[in-house]
């Protein structure tokens, strides 16, 4: 029989409490969870890349736009940086010895992306001139922006090869 606490002893040795849930605690988990049914589908905005031999984004860091305040600009993104999440996942592959694969390349020869929302309401996508139908398909499904108004905004910073050294 498997212990379902077989991780305690290593866990709890490295410091960490490891404790059963009480059914109160229980119930407001749960009940915590439920409330986030009705937000699945929320418009969110954040950061992507698009992979062009698999077709598909990754690197996507998303939050629903209504989690975030509006910044001084009246603009709402998330505070995630392509070039920082780039370098963190490069990393992990390093130290872990794995192949770097695409983060080999640097981060900004890679398509990518961001979505804002405007104080407006409007949602930007803002990318490079690589942009299609297609792409942007892909990102209004991601970012769950099929009900509200979307505008794409061709920006050097987003073209191959550009960042902020630009």
């Amino acid at each position: 029989m498997v212990n379902k606490f077989n991780n305690y002893n290593r866990l709890s040795s490295v410091g960490y409490n490891i404790r059963k849930s009480t059914k109160e605690e229980h119930q407001i988990f749960m009940q915590a969870m439920r409330d986030n049914f009705d937000k699945q589908d929320d418009a969110k905005v954040g950061i992507f890349w698009y992979d062009e031999v698999k077709d598909e984004l990754f690197g996507v860091s998303k939050v629903n736009a209504d989690e975030l305040n509006f910044n001084y600009n009246g603009i709402k993104t998330l505070s995630v940086l392509h070039r920082k999440w780039w370098e963190k996942e490069k990393y992990k592959l390093q130290s872990r010895g794995q192949d770097l694969g695409i983060f080999e390349k640097d981060y900004t020869m890679i398509h990518r992306g961001r979505v804002f929302q405007l104080r407006d309401g409007t949602f930007q996508l803002k990318c490079g001139s690589w942009i299609t139908d297609h792409i942007t398909s892909l990102v209004i499904d991601e970012f769950d922006l099929h009900n509200v108004i979307l505008e794409i905004s061709v920006d050097e910073h987003w073209e191959l090869g550009q960042g902020w050294s630009e």
